[in-house]
């Protein structure tokens, strides 16, 4: 019994210690002309900016070697300058790579519970030690780019995770993200499809 005790205790401990460890960042949304990498149709235009390394992810969430863990994150910005509502289906949203492997989208939610909580000794080196009674989790998910309405004259962002086991710096080199369609909220009229390259975006300096 008292050994449940103290294990109870170790693990709220360093659960505790983990919150209070991260610092949420904030990612400022540019101009949609920034982005490089971009598609429109009609007056909508959608932007994707890859974070392909290690360092760049850092600057967005505050765990360190995310890359490294095989989860390659994607800023995708939505510019609506239609009339119309729009809804985005991220579930339908893939990424096709240079080889042509298509790769569906994974939950912000999976990724904190993989790489924050894979076990005490390996996660703790992937936090850094700053204040801020922050959880890495409500600050991927408020962060990720779910199904949602787009108001019209609006633009809406988020972030979309990518897995792949086969940890590179060159994961988004010649792949394009694959967005179906939007559809007009009411109508049901589709916008779409969009194809996006990513070369562009690893191409151009920050």
């Amino acid at each position: 019994m008292g050994f449940r005790v103290i294990s109870f205790l170790v693990l709220l401990f360093f659960a505790t210690a983990l919150n209070f460890a991260y610092e949420p960042k904030s990612v400022p949304v540019r101009s949609i002309e920034d982005y490089p990498a971009r598609a429109s149709l009609g007056s909508v235009t959608i932007a994707a900016d890859p974070y392909p390394t290690n360092e760049k992810s850092s600057q967005a969430f505050d765990v360190k070697n995310l890359n490294d863990r095989g989860y390659f994150p994607l800023h995708v910005i939505i510019q609506n300058d239609s009339q119309a509502f729009l809804k985005i289906s991220t579930l339908r949203v893939i990424l096709i790579t240079a080889s042509g492997q298509q790769l569906y989208t994974t939950p912000a939610a999976v990724v904190v519970d993989d790489v924050v909580k894979s076990g005490f000794a390996s996660r703790l080196p992937l936090i850094k030690s700053r204040g801020g009674a922050q959880s890495p989790l409500s600050d991927f998910t408020s962060k990720e780019l779910t199904s949602r309405i787009v108001d019209p004259g609006t633009v809406s962002d988020g972030f979309l995770f990518f897995y792949t086991p086969e940890t590179q710096e060159s994961f988004f080199a010649g792949s394009t993200l694959y967005i179906p369609k939007l559809e007009e909220e009411g109508t049901g009229k589709a916008i779409g499809p969009f194809f996006i390259p990513l070369d562009s975006a690893l191409s151009a300096k920050e």
